[in-house]
C-alpha cells in the first residue's frame, strides 16, 4: 500500500523562503495584483451604481410630464 508523506513542502519554485527578497517580492506581487482586483471591483460598482442614478433621475422626470 502507497502511503503519502506526512509532510509536503512546496518547491523553491512556489514559495521561496520566508526571509529572502524573492519571498518579499512575491508576497508584494500578490497585493499588487489584489489591488488591481479591488480597483476593478470598485470601478464596476461605480458604473452600476451610476447606470442605477440615471435611470431613476429619468424614470422621475418622465413620470413627472
Amino acid at each position: 500500500m502507497i502511503s503519502a508523506p506526512s509532510t509536503i513542502f512546496a518547491c523553491a519554485t512556489c514559495m521561496a523562503d520566508k526571509g529572502s527578497l524573492v519571498g518579499q517580492a512575491q508576497g508584494f506581487a500578490i497585493l499588487v495584483m489584489l489591488g488591481f482586483l479591488a480597483f476593478m471591483f470598485a470601478c464596476a460598482t461605480g458604473i452600476i451604481v451610476s447606470m442605477v442614478r440615471r435611470q431613476r433621475k429619468f424614470a422621475s422626470m418622465t413620470s413627472a410630464v
